[in-house]
């Protein structure tokens, strides 16, 4: 007879194949129904003095400072999730360079959407001792990110971080949000206006290399927990597919509508 005292099988985290997936999937409604809008506000924003689209600001400074509870905290989760099914993750480090790069981006369109002039005096690019401290925090936050995705998760304590959490769940809105939001007004305030020339087939097929370059810069780093899940998974060349199909339907749309 066997033993009562035998422990019963961990319960399977069906999600960690579809955290992933499930990011792309929201992000794809996202840019083909609101993404178009939001890149003319950005744009504006950027562009003209006059727009001050303060909604857009007070939308992205609330969801910024969200992020710098929910990153780290998504973190912990996959740390977790990829110690607990015995793979192993990467640091995420070369996209973490970008993800500051993107973030100081977005802090000059929280600026302009109030109308805040950058330049000040004579010269164009002097920046404002206001503006100075801003970025001064920014740098800090992002260092403190990074110290986050360097953690091997060997040291969270056990039970925690399990799947299913609710609390995983608010955190996974806050960055798809800032996510899907944080690349429209990139992109807005970057390449917007910027005609993909289709009337003239060369330079439209380079401008689609271009444009999907630019898509891989602007958007794997704003989704790093979700990529250092989705590469710890990959063990075959199917895995492999998949990832990269999901990555190839957001970009479609992502490009497509919004160039």
């Amino acid at each position: 007879m066997m033993s009562k005292n035998l422990s019963r099988p961990e319960p399977i985290d069906k999600s960690y194949r579809w955290e992933g997936l499930i990011f792309n999937g929201v992000c794809i409604l996202y840019f083909i129904f609101l993404s178009p809008k939001i890149a003319k506000v950005a744009s504006s924003a950027m562009r003209d003095p006059d727009a001050r689209p303060i909604w857009l600001g007070i939308i992205l400074i609330v969801i910024t400072l969200l992020e710098i509870y929910a990153l780290p905290v998504k973190m912990r989760f996959v740390r977790w999730a990829i110690r607990k099914h015995g793979d192993k993750g990467n640091s995420g480090m070369v996209l973490w360079m970008f993800h500051a790069v993107l973030s100081i981006i977005i802090l000059f369109t929280i600026a302009g959407s109030f109308g805040l002039k950058i330049g000040s005096g004579e010269g164009e690019t002097d920046i404002p001792w206001w503006m100075s401290l801003l970025l001064v925090a920014t740098v800090i936050k992002e260092l403190a990110f990074l110290m986050f995705m360097l953690g091997s998760g060997d040291d969270l304590p056990k039970g925690k971080y399990e799947r299913p959490s609710v609390k995983e769940r608010l955190i996974d809105l806050v960055l798809v949000i800032y996510a899907c939001l944080g690349y429209t007004v990139i992109w807005g305030s970057i390449t917007i206006g910027l005609s993909m020339e289709r009337q003239n087939t060369p330079m439209y097929i380079i401008n689609l290399f271009v444009a999907g370059l630019l898509f891989l810069v602007f958007y794997l780093p704003l989704r790093i927990p979700y990529l250092i899940e989705e590469r710890a998974q990959i063990k075959s060349g199917s895995d492999e597919l998949r990832f990269c199909g999901s990555i190839l339907a957001v970009m479609i749309p992502a490009i497509w509508v919004l160039s």
